[in-house]
This record gives C-alpha cells, structure tokens and sequence, in this order.
C-alpha cells in the first residue's frame, strides 16, 4: 500500500487557547431536517429456496425486510427470558442503585461547562449556541405538532409531528439551561406531557429507527428536565416513566426477544431501549441492554471485526453511520451511569470510529467481507467519502472524547476528519476539551470457548440417509463421509457426527471441500436440540457449487423463512470457508468467515420453551442426491470441551494491517489469526523492507509504536505467531507520524474589505457551520492577532453553499502595520471537491508577522457573491 501522509492542518480547527483534544461536530438536529434512515425501507425478499432445493444466488440485496409473519418467524412468543444482568451471571446486577439524571446522555457537569463556554464566548460553543437559539424548534412560539393517540412508521402515520416535538423538547430543554429562563422548560414540559398523555401506539415495522434516532432527544430533554429544572415534579417523572415503559418501549424491538433487526436497525433499537431504562431507573433493563450489546453478535459490540468494520460497513456508510452512532450513544449514556463499555473488544467502537473516518477521508483501506443478518458482502462496492450529518460529527466527538480525551488515546483520523466538521446548534454539546469522569469496564463476558477436536464425536443417518455414514481423523482433519436427500427448508436427511454439549457452546470448522455429488451438497455444522427427527436445529454450510447455505428450522428466527433459510456468496473461488454456530442462552447464531477469526453472524434464531440442557452440535454433510455417499474434508473443527489435541499449526499472514500517523507515534491495528498466540510486529523505512521486528509478543490485535520521529515514514507488517512457529507478514501499511499545527486564529480581531467586522469573524470562529458571506466577486478578509506569528500554512474551507461562490484565485499577505503587506503565497484556479471541504497550503514566504489577509481576486463564476466557512493560520508550537 501506498505510504498515506495525513494533511497537517492543525491539532484542530479552533483556537490555540483551546486545550488539546477540543474539536468540533454537527447534525441536522438543529435545522428542519429531521434524522432519516428512509433507506431502511426495504422490499421483503422472496423466500429463497424454502421448498426442497436451496435458490442459487438470491442473497437480498443490502438487507431485505424480514418477514414479520408465519411460523417460526417472528418472535411473537416469548421464552424464558435468559438475559443475565451487566455482571454476566443470569439473573444478578438488578439490585437497587441510583441512578445519575440528568445523564441520558448528558450530566449536570456537561451542561454546566457548555454553559460556561458559551457565556465566555468561547468558539465554537458560541457560534453553535446561537445555531441552537435561531432554530424554528428553539423559540418559545414554536407551535407544538401534536400529540396523537397513533405514530408509526413504514407506514408512516403522524411521524412527522412525532419528529418535529420532540426536537423541540431536546432544544427547548437546552434553552433552558442556558438561559435560565423557565418558560422554555414550562414548554418542552407541556409537549412532553401532551404526548405522554395522548400517544397509545407506536406502529410500523420500522418503529425502531425513529425510536433510535430521536432517544437522546426525547429522553434527553426530559433528563435535564428532571435533573435541573425545579419545576419538574415526580408525578411528572411517573408520566414519563409510563410513556415510555407501555407505549416506547414496546415498540423498540417488534421482532421479539434476542431478535432485532440487523447491524443498523438492532443497533437503534438498543439505544432507544438503554436510555429510556436508565429514565425509568430501571437496573434490571439496564442491565439486559448491557448484556445483549455486548453478546449478541448480529447487533452489538460483535457485530465488528478488529480492525474495526461493523456489520453495516459494507452496505453504504450512511447506515455505516447509524449503526456506529447508535453504539456509541448508548455507550456514552451507559458511561454516564458508571458502566465502561467503550474498553470492550481492546477499544473495538475507537478502532470502528477510526475505520470509519479513515475510509470517509479517502484513504486508501482494506475492506474484508464481512455482513450482518441482512446481507453477507464480500467486496466494498459503498460510498467512501460520504460527509452526510456533518461527516459523523456527533459520534466522532463522543469516540474522541472518549478515548482521546478521558483516556489520552490517539485517534489520528479522527482528528483529522473533525478539523473541517461544521460545529452546528446540536453537536457542539457532545464537544469536549476535557473530561475527568470515569466508569467501570463491565465483567468479562462469558461468550463459549472452543477447543480442538481429534476424537469423540457420535453419529446418526437422519432422514433416512444412505448408506451409513462415517466421521474419521487424520493429521489435523475429518473426513466425513454420508448419504442424505437435503436439508434445505424443512428437510432432514443427512449425516451428523456429533458431541452433546450441556449448557452454552459454539463449534467451529473450515470446510476445506465439498464433493461434488450434486451442485446443493453441502458440508458445515450443526446444532440441534435433539436428535430427533425434525427437531429444532441450525445448520451453517458451504455448498458444492461455491456458496454458503444457512437454515434454521422450529426455531425463531429473524426474518422468518427469508432469512433462516439463505444462500449467501463466499470470498473464495473453491468451497472452502469457515463455519461456526453458537448457542448462547436461548439464542442460537450461525456465522461466516473467510480465516476463522473475521466472524460475521449472518443468521440468527431463539430456542422457545423449556430451554434443552444439552444440545448437540458436530459436522454434517448431505449428499442431496440418497444413496450416493459424498466425502467432505474438515480442518479446524474446534467445539466448547473439545480434546484440544490437534497438532499446532503455523498461523496464517494477518489479512488486514491499518496503521495511522499519530503524535510521535503510529497506531496500529490487524486482523487477528486464527490460532495464533502472539504477534510480531515489524518496520521499515523503505516499502517492501527490509523489516525489523519491534515487537516480538503482542498478545492481541493493536499495537502503538512510540519508537519513530515526526516527519519520517514508516512501513509496517505483522506476523502471526504460536508454538509451531511465525507465520508470512501481513500486508504492508505506512504512515508518517506528524506534529499538528495550531490554529493562532484566536483572541484577535476580524475585517474585511466591506468593513463588516461582524461578518468577517465568522471565518475565524474555528466552525465551518457559519460562513463569511460577502457582496463581491473581489476583495480581502483579513485578521489582526494582536502580536506577530509566523505562519507557516493556512486553511480554507469551502462554505455549505453554491460553488461559483467559492474563491478561486487569491493571494496571502502580511503585515506588521495594516498598511503595507507583503504577498507570502499566491493561488490561482482552485476548485473545491465538496461542501464544507479544507484545503491546506504551505506559506511560501514566511515570517512574523501581526495581520493576515486573504485577498481574493476571483470567485469561481458567481456574479454577485463571494463566501468561504474558514479561513485558518497555522503556526508550529512546542510539543
């Protein structure tokens, strides 16, 4: 891979009074556009394959609509319910606490310090606040939408009124505390209480996106409500709390228990769920929102991979987005309660905040295939250099915040997309320059483990399976060899070689290869409840014809018979791939994987009823055509009480290496190996080597190296290690570590050439959400520091408006008295790529000086007017 060398801007787009770590963020909140995730609205895939021959190729496209109807789809009945508290151990961590409001997501310390910020006039706090209190929703003559008894959506019924109220509850109660003043409290009061008292029924099959997207609104304006304002009483925190519990609450996850919708949609409902259980100090709810985010592996913290792709990754980056920022919302409200989720999976949301800016930045990125109960994708074929919601700016002020901020964690690309951000009336309260609060890391989870299996397993012929199947070992592999007519849809004839398993347990194989009996043999694994036949089971296989099959009959499974029954494409050219299923509780998950270790759960289903002590789970194989016997080949095989006595291994070359161009240092990030034990991590100075190792025994998937100097490339790679020996590098990556510059645009004075002060200070508000708007094709915008600097770049950013108006040839001057300037950089026909987009120069004749200005001789076709969001000066200062 190409050497990347991020821009050096700045250390951020604001002022250099600002301490390091403060950035900047935005989303539409604030104006008339209400959140949407309108593409969610999907067609229903047909049942692909549900008679006796598996579809070939009919994997929906990204994330067909579940089927909501028929048996044993939808997840109507309720079985026992296994979640167990935040501490792992069913049934505990549901003892009576206290709980912090307001804190869903912000705390009384939150408001206060934004409240002092803006009073100070401190930037961008100021800018955004005056965005937050010119907003139609924000003004005490807002005029309330609703209530109504019924809101849905798709179909849609009275969302729009929902919507736009409950905004105006998340503004109105902001205005509120900044200002003081009890009417507006008094009137996002009356609008919670009218709906409260009004709303039956939130309907729709995608009840969860809006319930999500707007949580932290609606729960969030009644939290500081609550925590701050003397006139909220407790018969109105019980209104609430009713609202919530029979009217929201319910209609947060329609699927049923454990279901939930896929990556995106599951993700929204968690969050919808987790806040408005710590309003209705509910420890026991809290608890199974905790357990099920960071256990179910088609939603939650799992739904990732190491180097920090989620399950919607692949599918574009707009739900890309709202499947991070929902994770992220809900892990802040849970840190605010004292609960560290954020530390899971070795810091998996910063490497998923990380992956996500490094792509919407255009640098170059490895994508793996990866999916989500929706959709399996093997290649990235998304938008990369999305900037919707402000480029993510609210979900990567709360990553950066956490990890950089409260744990001195670098996140390089984060800070490099947060520089042109526009900080808008509702992001900027999720902006930070400091936080000293701190959480617990939630227990330790108990997902199965798995080991080696080299002997052990028995053995049935279901279905009326001929001849008798066998199941043999042999250096490192199973031979498994049976008869069998199908077991797609509701068939049962097969061969399975199997262990009973008590309690939870997860069996692992790489199917190596399928006979070619047929194009729809298969071989993979399998659980089953029983070994009757036609028992509750789930099967995960790899197809003779090059495909990966999925079924799950008798249980409860999302989508129904869509998506318990799918064929999926593989990223291989032969019919060899991993297979792994999982029961964990009353949940059984089936998942895909190209190296054993890059897991996407792609089916998932709920064991209903009396929940079975033992299960049985091994290696099945179906001819598809009975009384021909078909021989498939299994390497890997690994179960929960396996013997653990396969021979060890070299482990395969990391498939993916990320590094990142840090402060003095470089992060890095891989995907980790099967088998392996330990990492050695590896640089050079040149691509392709020669490589030195710089460690020798990293025992997960991310290392720092602090050992390089500023300015200087480096080229790594990472060899995966165990007692058989080192295995190949991975693929090379490279990054330059940098020290950024500061923004000396602060504290100082602003003009222009229209002696319009008051507009020129928008260019040096360090918010690329407000803009200096100037009648003119021509002329200067200039500022007065106060003292001399000596800059050595500057930054213009593109303003959210018309292109003509951008500027396109100019010159940077200085001066040390107003009067006579000196030209220390020309630029001619620049042409800006996108809205809100930085562009950074060197200054090619530096020195000190006290005034700058940019004075621009041509826009780019506009007659009338000239506009630009930022215009920053950039000067070295000491580490």
């Amino acid at each position: 891979m190409k050497n990347y060398k991020m821009r050096t801007i700045a250390l951020s787009i604001f002022a250099a009074s600002l301490a390091a770590g403060c950035g900047g963020g935005f989303e539409e909140a604030t104006s008339t556009t209400a959140p949407d995730n309108s593409s969610n609205t999907r067609n229903t895939p047909a049942a692909n394959g549900t008679g006796s021959t598996p579809g070939t190729g009919s994997t929906p496209g990204a994330g067909g609509a579940p089927d909501t109807g028929g048996a044993p789809g939808t997840g109507t009945t309720t079985g026992a319910d296994t979640t167990p508290g935040a501490g792992g151990t069913p049934g505990g961590g549901t003892a009576a606490r206290v709980f912090n409001h307001p804190g869903a997501p912000l705390t009384r310390s939150d408001l206060n310090t934004l409240k002092a910020y803006v009073d100070q006039g401190r930037q961008p706090w100021k800018s955004a606040y005056e965005q937050l209190a010119n907003e139609g929703r924000s003004k005490l003559t807002y005029a309330m939408q609703g209530p109504y008894a019924t809101v849905g959506r798709a179909p849609d019924v009275n969302l729009w009124a929902w919507r736009s109220d409950m905004m105006a509850v998340w503004n109105l109660s902001r205005m509120w505390h900044f200002t003081g003043n009890d009417e507006y409290a008094k009137k996002a009061r009356q609008i919670l209480m009218a709906w409260a008292t009004t709303q039956v029924e939130f309907s729709g099959r995608e009840s969860m996106l809006d319930l999500g997207d707007y949580a932290y609104m609606f729960v969030g304006g009644a939290d500081i409500l609550r925590g701050t304002w003397p006139g909220w009483t407790e018969a109105d925190t019980a209104t609430m709390k009713k609202y919530f519990k029979n009217v929201l609450i319910p209609a947060s996850n329609p699927y049923g228990e454990n279901q939930f919708g896929a990556a995106n949609k599951g993700a929204l409902a968690m969050v919808a769920l987790g806040l408005m259980s710590i309003f209705n100090d509910d420890a026991a709810a809290v608890d199974k929102v905790v357990y099920q985010v960071r256990t179910l592996a088609h939603i939650g913290l799992r739904n990732s991979n190491d180097i920090g792709m989620l399950g919607d990754s692949l599918r574009d980056q707009g739900h890309f987005h709202g499947q991070l920022k929902s994770l992220i919302m809900l892990a802040e409200a849970l840190w605010k309660q004292g609960i560290d989720i954020y530390s899971d999976f070795d810091d998996r949301l910063l490497a998923a905040g990380e992956y996500f800016a490094r792509v919407n930045e255009l640098v170059p990125t490895t994508a793996l295939p990866f999916g989500t109960t929706d959709a399996y994708y093997i290649a990235d074929g998304t938008n990369r250099g999305w900037d919707g919601w402000g480029g993510g700016n609210v979900l990567l002020n709360q990553i950066h915040a956490a990890y950089a901020i409260r744990k001195g964690v670098q996140a390089p690309f984060i800070a490099q997309r947060r520089l042109w951000m526009p900080v808008d009336g509702n992001s900027f309260m999720f902006l930070k320059d400091a936080d000293t609060s701190v959480a617990a890391p939630a227990p330790q989870l108990a997902i199965p483990s798995t080991a080696s299996l080299t002997t052990g397993l028995s053995s049935i012929d279901l279905g009326g399976a001929i001849p008798s199947g066998s199941a043999s070992y042999a250096a490192g592999k199973w031979t498994v060899t049976g008869g069998g007519a199908e077991i797609w849809g509701t068939n049962d004839s097969c061969y399975f070689a199997y262990k009973a398993l008590v309690g939870d347990g997860a069996i692992i194989a790489k199917v190596e290869s399928v006979q070619n009996t047929g194009p729809s043999a298969k071989a993979g694994v399998m659980i089953r409840t029983s070994l009757d036949q036609g028992a509750p089971r789930a099967w995960m296989a790899i197809a003779s014809r090059g495909a990966a099959e999925q079924n799950m009959r008798n249980l409860t499974a999302y989508g129904g018979s869509n998506y318990a029954n799918k064929v999926l494409p593989i990223a291989n050219t032969a019919a060899s791939y991993w297979v792994k299923l999982e029961r964990i509780g009353n949940v059984i998950t089936g998942y895909l994987s190209p190296d054993g270790t890059n897991w996407a759960a792609t089916d998932v289903g709920r064991i209903d009823g009396p929940l079975p002590n033992t299960i049985y789970a091994g290696l099945v194989v179906s001819s598809t055509v009975n009384g021909t016997p078909n021989s498939s080949i299994f390497s890997n095989v690994q179960i929960t009480g396996g013997d653990g006595n396969a021979p060890s291994v070299i482990p395969a070359a990391p498939a993916a290496l990320l590094a990142s161009p840090g402060d003095g240092a470089v992060p890095l990030r891989w995907q980790r190996s099967s088998g392996a034990t330990r990492y050695v991590v590896k640089r050079a100075k040149s691509s392709g080597g020669p490589y030195t190792a710089i460690a020798t025994d990293v025992k997960g998937g991310s290392y720092t190296d602090k050992s390089v100097a500023n300015g200087t490339s480096y080229y790594y790679t990472v060899a995966a290690a165990n007692s058989a020996g080192v295995g190949a590098d991975s693929p090379e990556d490279s990054a330059t570590p940098f020290h950024p510059m500061v923004n000396v645009a602060a504290g100082g004075t602003a003009n222009d050439s229209a002696n319009n002060a008051d507009n020129a200070k928008r260019a040096f508000d360090h918010n690329s959400a407000t803009q200096w708007f100037y009648k003119g094709v021509q002329g200067w915008l200039q500022y007065d520091l106060g003292h001399t600097e000596t800059v050595q770049s500057y930054t213009v950013i593109s303003s959210n408006d018309q292109v003509p108006r951008d500027p396109k040839d100019w010159e940077l001057q200085g001066s040390n008295d107003g009067v006579a300037w000196q030209t220390l950089d020309a630029q001619s026909n620049q042409v800006f790529g996108r809205r809100f987009a930085p562009k950074n120069y060197p200054v090619s004749r530096p020195g000190a000086y006290r005034y700058y200005r940019l004075n621009i001789t041509a826009n780019n076709g506009d007659a009338t007017f000239t506009d630009l969001a930022e215009f920053g000066l950039f000067a070295s200062k000491p580490q």
